[in-house]
């Protein structure tokens, strides 16, 4: 899922209360155990559950990788489910 908040009158509060609300509501979700969103250099902007913040750069590698499997340029950033081991 690509999360996108572009609004450069919006005071940081009200941006950083917004985001907040976007991470509540997804690790809410049915089967969700962890939720990250960074920005497109990697760095956390918020992390929900079991997602570890320190990976935010990798997570964001992963994904940027995944939407160059896409032949579409115009496409956006696919939803990328992460399994391991334990979990």
């Amino acid at each position: 899922m690509s999360l996108k908040i572009h609004n450069n009158n919006l005071p940081f509060s009200e941006m950083e209360s917004a985001i907040d609300t976007v991470l509540e509501s997804l690790i809410k979700a049915e089967g969700v155990k962890g939720v990250l969103v960074a920005d497109a250099h990697g760095l956390c902007i918020g992390a929900r559950g079991i997602a570890n913040p320190n990976c935010a750069g990798f997570v964001t590698a992963i994904a940027t990788h995944a939407k160059a499997l896409s032949d579409d340029p115009s496409s956006q950033v696919p939803t990328t489910k992460i399994e391991a081991d334990n979990s």
